[in-house]
């Protein structure tokens, strides 16, 4: 019973530290991804190792994004050479930040991959995660509900 509990508390605990939609990115890591507060941002982590990342990047990568719109990656592979192929694989067309350290991934804390974050004015306003089928088409929406 008192391992029940123990460990219960453990993984709630951890779970509260997780970014969630309406909390605000910590300014140093708002600094770090060079977030404008003029933009919509849809953050994407994902690893080589996922296989419904291989699924969705490709259809991430062909979205019509504004202006005022930036996708950017989150690569969490533990070597960022695995990282690199997985994005030159797919030629992936954004932005995207090789988190070996763990230091985005610690901050944001998905509970699994791939996981997607919309930010606007440094607050997330929205977050999918786990495969979504036709993701392309629900980004694309997502942001026209966003602006």
């Amino acid at each position: 019973m008192i391992k029940k509990t123990i460990y219960a508390l453990c993984f709630s605990t951890i779970s509260l530290m997780a970014l969630d939609t309406g909390d605000i990115i910590p300014q140093n890591i708002k600094t770090q991804l060079n977030l404008d507060s003029n933009k919509t941002y849809v953050i994407d982590f994902f690893a080589s190792w996922c296989k419904s990342c291989k699924k969705e990047l490709p259809l991430i990568s062909k979205v019509h994004i504004e202006q005022t719109v930036e996708v950017i990656g989150v690569n969490v592979d533990k070597k960022k050479e695995d990282g690199e192929a997985f994005v030159q694989k797919y030629n992936v067309p954004f932005r995207v930040i090789y988190d070996t350290n763990k230091e985005f991934i610690g901050v944001f804390d998905p509970i699994g991959f791939p996981a997607l974050y919309y930010v606007r004015n440094g607050k997330i306003v929205k977050i999918i995660m786990g495969a979504v089928d036709n993701i392309d088409e629900h980004i694309s929406k997502d942001i026209k509900e966003i602006k």
